[in-house]
């Protein structure tokens, strides 16, 4: 709303005028105006920084008593489940060509241009991006951009070698079966999950930034999960 964004920019200013007066007491060599430098001067849209960012979600939760396994997702991270060698998804992507996205942004008055709603985020789910979840006439599920998610539950089996959950720019790269051959081929050769995540990244990140028409140059977090058996 209009009075939570002055709020949000009263309350920024108030921060600023705050850290100005505290930079003036600040010895030239102190860690804060060292830090100071570095930053620079804020940009004035700054304020605004809770209604124009966000991010994804995707998690898993294991239960061992009812040997049960649960995989929720709102946006474009990913989550696979590798059993016996094949990876199978839990999750979906929530990408603007989905028809039943489609179906809900333009339900709330939104639209889609260039695979991108409202020319600008080419995912259809997440937490905070603000802007597009303030239509009071609609529930949360109903915005925009909702971070409601998707659910999905497994039996647990001791078939199930590992799970992989991962950020886009992993699966801009790789198939959800290429990844699992990936780490399943160095967890049979005992190798240790930190060192297979960085031979990963190092496999698929762009070595020339300037030619790798975006592939490799997008946010890459990734994690391996092996359940107790």
């Amino acid at each position: 709303t209009n009075e939570g964004k002055e709020e949000i920019k009263k309350y920024a200013r108030k921060s600023k005028e705050e850290d100005d007066l505290q930079s003036k007491d600040e010895p030239p060599n102190s860690q804060m105006a060292i830090i100071s430098q570095l930053i620079g001067q804020k940009d004035p849209e700054s304020d605004d920084i809770a209604m124009r960012t966000g991010c994804t979600g995707c998690v898993c939760v294991i239960d061992e008593g009812n040997k049960k396994m649960y995989f929720a997702n709102a946006g474009d991270s990913r989550v696979v489940l590798c059993k016996n060698g094949n990876a199978i998804p839990m999750s979906t992507d929530h990408k603007p060509e989905l028809e039943e996205e489609k179906d809900r942004i333009y339900k709330a008055d939104g639209w889609i241009t260039d695979g991108r709603v409202k020319g600008n985020l080419n995912l259809t789910r997440g937490l905070g991006d603000l802007d597009y979840k303030q239509n009071k006439n609609l529930k949360p599920e109903e915005q925009i951009i909702t971070s409601n998610p998707d659910i999905l539950i497994e039996d647990f089996s001791n078939d199930v070698d590992f799970i992989l959950i991962g950020c886009d720019g992993i699966w801009d790269c790789l198939t959800n079966q290429q990844a699992c051959d990936f780490v399943k081929n160095r967890l049979n050769n005992k190798g240790k999950l930190s060192k297979i995540i960085e031979e990963m990244m190092d496999s698929i990140c762009a070595k020339d930034l300037y030619n790798a028409t975006g592939l490799g140059c997008d946010n890459m977090t990734c994690m391996i999960i092996i359940p107790k058996k």
